[in-house]
């Protein structure tokens, strides 16, 4: 039978909350297509559907169905599916379940019942191909963010599906990543006839590689296609330069500070105050240990060295007296909540909050309007879409009020117009109360020019950039 994947008058919705409403849409073949739209509007919902997912593990169909080959894709066979449709999903961590990633590799073969001989070839293909061949033998949970998602990529990859669905496959990947991965997908599609559909917040890079271009709208779900001059042209991402100011003094410091990973070294001496009032960027290639230092940073992670605030060592902090110190959020925003509802997770923040004078419910509400979440209140914080779940998590934090913010990825998944919503908020803040900030994001637009200074892991040395500091 010809290969076809689409949905066909296709209703869905999420308990009391439509999604789609009558949606006839088919994958375009052998095409490298990117699917655009703001947090919300469906993105991952549309691929899950299209991968057979949905609605056997969340939602509900109320009308028509996806049809793979003619058949309706949710009653395949799973393996018999996987080997025409894969799905990269937006948290990669989600499709690991053995210990290394050689036997990841090896776990996502077996599963589409590859012959034993075959499994080592296909795995070793992938891994060169996508240039982790070091990494075959590193446990999977030791690995950074970006690193996960080249591992994941790996596993779908290795499944040799006709179609390939990516949902954000590059949130946590840096610069040098995306572009070379980027290249790897096209030449799957232009080499090999595989079919790319990709859900991408971030545009730039796609011009001569997509060669069509869909959106979702955020209020009606409409799916539409959209011309390829739609996509920008936009600078590269090394090229948002954070402009450098004078630091502030600061409460937080570090001296002779060394870590690492394993039996890897990643930050050797390192010593620096963090500036009251300010927000820096943390930036570095996947892998040198950016999550790794705020996990020290905030105690959670062994290092030598010395932790100050205000002169006091860190080892004569209870853990929570430190954490009402040193605040973090997660890279994962789900490892961060700990209620159901957005209404309580927001709830629970302001009961503990340092600031609550500053963070009473007026501006608690006027922030959620701000971030788009209104009317989301009851909703169970694991059924927001990425965009929303990120919001959520840094508001969260920011009204919990402590004097240091360590932000991992806090952008990783949001459109433009967020990302300056969140920012605008973040600064806003800031300027209110003076915390000291640190942002590890690999998204340099609108960040860097958001940003007071620029701390670069490289070579096992945090470097302050700008000659003007």
């Amino acid at each position: 039978m010809t290969l076809s994947l689409k949905t066909q008058d296709l209703s869905f919705r999420y308990r009391d909350t439509p999604i789609f409403s009558h949606q006839n849409f088919e994958v375009p073949l052998g095409e490298f297509s990117v699917l655009s739209g703001p947090s919300g509007s469906g993105k991952s919902t549309l691929l899950k559907l299209l991968a057979g997912l949905y609605p056997r593990y969340g939602g509900t169909i109320t009308s028509g169905n996806v049809y793979l080959e003619g058949q309706v894709a949710g009653i395949c066979m799973p393996f018999e599916r996987a080997q025409r449709v894969s799905m990269l999903f937006q948290h990669p961590a989600r499709q690991f379940s053995m210990r290394t990633v050689a036997q990841q590799i090896d776990f996502a073969c077996a599963n589409l019942q590859v012959p034993k001989e075959e499994v080592a070839e296909r795995r070793q293909e992938v891994l060169k191909r996508l240039n982790l061949e070091h990494l075959a033998q590193h446990i999977v949970t030791t690995l950074s963010g970006g690193e996960q998602q080249c591992v994941a990529l790996a596993c779908v990859l290795a499944m040799r599906s006709k179609i390939i669905l990516l949902d954000e496959p590059f949130s946590n990947v840096d610069v040098h990543g995306r572009a070379y991965i980027l290249k790897v997908l096209k030449g799957l599609q232009t080499q090999e006839g595989t079919t790319i559909f990709l859900a991408d917040h971030e545009l730039e890079g796609y011009r001569g590689i997509a060669t069509k271009l869909f959106s979702l709208s955020g209020e009606t779900h409409e799916l539409t296609e959209k011309p390829l001059d739609m996509l920008p042209e936009g600078k590269s991402g090394e090229e948002h330069r954070v402009t450098p100011h004078p630091l502030r003094p600061g409460l937080f410091s570090w001296s002779d500070l060394s870590y690492g990973a394993g039996e890897r070294t990643l930050v050797k001496d390192s010593r620096f105050t963090l500036p009251k009032g300010q927000v820096g960027l943390l930036s570095g290639d996947n892998g040198v240990g950016k999550s790794t230092l705020f996990k020290v940073l905030s105690c959670q992670h062994d290092y030598t060295g010395t932790l100050t605030f205000e002169g006091q060592d860190a080892q004569n902090f209870k853990p929570k007296e430190w954490a009402m110190k040193v605040g973090l959020t997660f890279q994962s925003s789900e490892d961060q909540f700990v209620t159901l509802t957005m209404e309580d997770e927001l709830s629970l923040s302001a009961q503990h909050s340092l600031q609550p004078k500053y963070w009473d419910k007026k501006r608690i509400a006027s922030a959620v309007e701000e971030l788009g979440l209104t009317g989301l209140e009851r909703h169970v914080v694991y059924r927001l879409s990425g965009g929303q779940q990120k919001k959520l998590q840094l508001l969260s934090m920011l009204i919990m009020g402590q004097p240091t913010l360590l932000a991992d990825e806090p952008f990783a998944g949001l459109d433009a117009a967020s990302v300056r919503v969140v920012l605008n908020l973040l600064c806003q803040t800031v300027e209110a109360l003076e915390p000291a900030v640190l942002v590890a994001s690999h998204q340099r637009a609108q960040v860097a020019e958001a940003c007071d200074y620029e701390l670069r892991l490289e070579g096992q040395h945090l470097n302050l950039l700008g000659e003007e500091q």
